[in-house]
């Protein structure tokens, strides 16, 4: 794996890069104004994208949008930064794309662990004190396009959401 961006991806400055690649990919597939970044720490940026993403989706499902359409280029926007993490990182094998996931994701406030294979818990999500059990749903395509892109294949399906009520989220990726 190449370590030189594992590490920068490590750091407050990857953090805050993710988080800006986020909030600009995630506002074109709105077809929305990227809100404004400058001056705040990562965690005010995670704040703001957490915002941000509720605020989009929950117009989408207002306005009546075809969540089907918005819900496919989501996922291939995640899909496409996460095979470009992948051919940026060279993982080994799949060991060294989970590893890849729980970096991104730790980065954005989401802790998770693999149960067993293929199982997939969500112990703490960032974003679940924003989101509405619709609007989780919609931005899931985000999760499952990040998974599929970084492993080349897959799919990602939860099964259940903090969002829902439940203690953690599980998902299977097979």
């Amino acid at each position: 794996m190449n370590r030189l961006i594992y590490c920068v991806l490590s750091s407050k400055f990857g953090a805050y890069l993710e988080l800006r690649i986020l909030m600009w990919q995630t506002a074109k597939v709105f077809n929305t104004e990227v809100p404004k970044a400058g001056g705040r720490s990562a965690s005010e940026l995670l704040k703001a994208y957490a915002q941000f993403t509720a605020e989009e989706a929950t117009r989408a499902i207002q306005n009546g949008d075809n969540l089907e359409t918005l819900h496919q280029k989501l996922y291939q926007m995640a899909y496409t930064l996460g095979n470009r993490l992948r051919r940026w990182l060279r993982p080994k094998d799949e060991k060294d794309c989970f590893g890849i996931i729980i970096l991104l994701y730790r980065n954005i406030g989401i802790q998770m662990e693999e149960e067993s294979s293929g199982t997939i818990c969500v112990c703490k999500c960032y974003f679940s004190d924003f989101y509405t059990p619709e609007v989780c749903s919609i931005i899931s395509a985000i999760d499952q396009g990040i998974f599929a892109g970084i492993y080349q294949s897959g799919k990602l399906a939860f099964r259940e959401r903090i969002t829902d009520g439940c203690d953690v989220c599980r998902a299977d990726f097979r």
